[in-house]
């Protein structure tokens, strides 16, 4: 599932693709993608001049002059692309048509993203906790948590965060050198501060490098990004830590795979011996 910096990607690129443009049609080619009444999504829509498109987490939010509000969840094979090619056009999920004859094409091969209207902005993913690129603000979040759960486990709770996942928890926790089955209120301050510091920094420089092309994520421009080839552990179990040289494993954490180095991310129990 494309994480922050992807979305983030996606969103700058459609900004400068659809902003100010008009729709004129929505074409709903597989009704249950939309979140909600269908007929009242195209209604709101049809003639709604983009004034913006905005990022929540992982949501893209697209907002009209008129204040109409739709978000954009692309879960696991979602994507949003100006020009459609012809493999990809039998999973072509809902166009927009805008009025100077260009389209916005929402692909999804397994039909699990979302479209959904929204009351307004301020309504909408009420339950996403804040932004983590600043370093304060996810200071101020760890120090807030009183859960004996796993720090990469609420890393992953966008009640906490919004828009940290898998790969990004992965890499952050590498680079502050917290094993990931850590309990989140054992962290000290000095560990706080360090995660806080760190978790802000993966994911803009992930952002500068367009995200992260493991699979199925591809830019409005149909591109893949550059972060995968900066990864320090993430999809790398087995393969030799490029700080220590240890071997880079892979565990399940309640269900969701887990990479750290064992020497560079030691459990509190045996930093303790």
């Amino acid at each position: 599932m494309p994480e922050l910096p992807e979305v983030e990607t996606i969103v700058r690129q459609l900004c400068r693709q659809i902003k100010g443009k008009t729709i004129t049609s929505v074409r709903l080619l597989w009704p249950r993608t939309v979140t909600g009444c269908k007929a009242e999504f195209c209604r709101r829509l049809r003639g709604m001049t983009v004034a913006g498109v905005s990022r929540r987490g992982k949501y893209i939010g697209v907002e009209g002059v008129d204040g109409t509000f739709f978000t954009v969840h692309l879960r696991m094979t979602g994507k949003l692309v100006g020009e459609i090619s012809s493999a990809d056009r039998k999973h072509l999920r809902t166009q927009f048509t805008f009025s100077d004859g260009t389209a916005l094409y929402f692909v999804d091969a397994r039909k699990f993203g979302r479209l959904r209207l929204w009351t307004c902005r301020g309504q909408a993913c009420p339950s996403l906790g804040p932004e983590p690129l600043r370093p304060a603000v996810v200071l101020t979040s760890l120090r807030r948590l009183k859960t004996r759960r796993p720090i990469k486990s609420v890393l992953l709770d966008q009640t906490v965060l919004a828009g940290i996942g898998n790969i990004y928890a992965d890499e952050a926790l590498f680079q502050a050198g917290m094993h990931p089955l850590t309990p989140a209120a054992s962290l000290g301050e000095a560990q706080q501060q360090r995660l806080a510091s760190v978790i802000p920094k993966v994911l803009r420089q992930a952002i500068l490098r367009r995200g992260t092309t493991l699979r199925n994520y591809r830019t409005v421009a149909d591109e893949s990004g550059e972060n995968q080839e900066h990864l320090n552990v993430y999809g790398r179990a087995g393969e030799s830590c490029f700080q220590c040289g240890a071997s880079i494993e892979k565990i399940l954490i309640n269900g969701r795979s887990s990479h750290y180095c064992p020497s560079c991310q030691k459990k509190m129990s045996d930093v303790r011996r």
